[in-house]
């Protein structure tokens, strides 16, 4: 592996090849929340999808005992979900499977199906979820945490992010997301804030998450490792930029097989 290489990887592949924690805006606050208000239990079977390296499907399964599948087209990232699950929670019933959610068919159907902020990121949002809909055992919970705008974010900043991201953020507000989900019952809701981070929070995490690839990878240069922790760097400094004008929301969305797609309850 060059520096050359590792400043060319797109962004999911790099994700996965440092093994970043790629965690659901929110981490453990969104974790746990969707655990306790999707009844999620060790009789529940989860489905992450856009799983990167796996940290939701992970924690939730050490919460719960749920078993499950998790699955992402970043063949990287999940070579790095299953090395997170070997070293960090072995005793877990979760399949990391390089897949894509269009086709994807499984085993056996799910109770819980887990996107967090993953939904605009796909070309089709909306035909994902109708796929979704397809993958419940009956009833069912869709565990999601969106970003939304809270002001609209200047172009050249979006064109920044494009650049670093590889894909185009989320530039809509938080009525245009919730479209998204009209067909499913809001069974539970959370909007918030975000605080930017300090230049210190950023550089501890990425010293942190770079030296734990040190000493997983003694074959990795010190260059490497340098080009690994500025690109890093790069990203955590753009998402923190973005932050002025983003909110998120905690959701989970119920499934009802007798229903689905209509909605018989009010929103408020």
């Amino acid at each position: 592996m060059t520096s050359k290489e590792i400043e060319i990887m797109s962004y999911t592949d790099f994700v996965g090849f440092v093994n970043q924690w790629n965690v659901p805006p929110g981490a453990y606050d969104t974790i746990n929340r969707w655990r306790v208000f999707s009844n999620l239990t060790d009789a529940s079977h989860i489905l992450e999808i856009a799983c990167t390296t796996g940290f939701s499907s992970r924690e939730l399964a050490l919460q719960s005992n749920c078993t499950g599948d998790a699955i992402d087209l970043s063949n990287a990232s999940i070579v790095s979900a299953i090395e997170n699950k070997r070293k960090y929670a072995p005793e877990i019933q979760i399949n990391y499977l390089n897949e894509n959610a269009f086709s994807f068919t499984p085993k056996k159907l799910y109770t819980h199906i887990v996107l967090g902020a993953s939904l605009k990121f796909f070309d089709k949002p909306s035909e994902l979820l109708e796929r979704i809909s397809k993958l419940f055992e009956k009833d069912g919970y869709i565990l999601s945490s969106p970003f939304y705008t809270v002001k609209p974010i200047p172009n050249n900043l979006i064109e920044k992010a494009r650049e670093v991201f590889g894909i185009t953020i989320t530039t809509e507000n938080y009525k245009d997301i919730m479209k998204l989900y009209s067909d499913f019952v809001i069974h539970y809701q959370q909007k918030h804030s975000i605080e930017m981070e300090t230049k210190e929070e950023l550089k501890k995490y990425c010293t942190d998450t770079i030296s734990t690839l040190k000493e997983t990878d003694k074959n990795l240069s010190d260059e490497v490792l340098a080009t690994c922790y500025n690109r890093l760097l790069k990203i955590k400094e753009m998402s923190n930029e973005l932050r002025p004008y983003q909110a998120y929301a905690t959701l989970v969305h119920s499934f009802k097989k007798n229903l689905y797609p209509k909605r018989l309850t009010e929103l408020f």
